[in-house]
């Protein structure tokens, strides 16, 4: 079994120029954490997930540790700060433009691989062809279907 036969082959994706809370709202209505960015010829410029957004949003107190209980953070007034001033950007600013790709012949045991080895708030795997043109995605939840048969 292979990337192409458990890949999603026509995924929601968003365009380069939208903005974090344009995606934000996306991801609120079609209850998704993460899209493929795409530009008009399905060339992937890169991923968003919810997770990043979160971390930039979050005081620096919080989110590198500092504070183990955060009922006790200071001001949580900072953080909705933080998120207005992220939200008229494009999503260039936050994606990960070079994310983990799998080819659609690559093993599901090689996807599997590939997402376990990545940072744990990676959900998708972009499936491209040729110089990085996405052809599908690959979401944990379709590993999970796959591997429970």
């Amino acid at each position: 079994m292979n990337a192409r036969d458990i890949m999603i082959r026509q995924p929601h994706t968003i365009p380069p120029q939208l903005t974090i809370g344009e995606a934000l709202r996306q991801m609120a209505d079609l209850r998704l954490q993460d899209f493929p960015v795409m530009d008009e010829k399905k060339m992937l410029l890169g991923t968003l997930n919810f997770w990043q957004i979160l971390e930039l949003a979050m005081p620096p107190y919080i989110s590198q540790g500092d504070l183990p209980d955060v009922r006790f953070a200071p001001n949580l007034v900072r953080f909705h700060e933080r998120l207005g001033e992220l939200k008229p950007n494009p999503v260039t600013q936050v994606m990960n433009p070079h994310p983990p790709c799998a080819r659609p012949d690559d093993s599901v045991l090689a996807c599997a691989a590939l997402i376990m080895k990545t940072p744990k708030t990676v959900y998708l795997l972009p499936v491209v062809e040729g110089d990085r043109q996405l052809v599908g995605i690959i979401s944990a939840w379709d590993l999970i279907k796959e591997i429970a048969g």
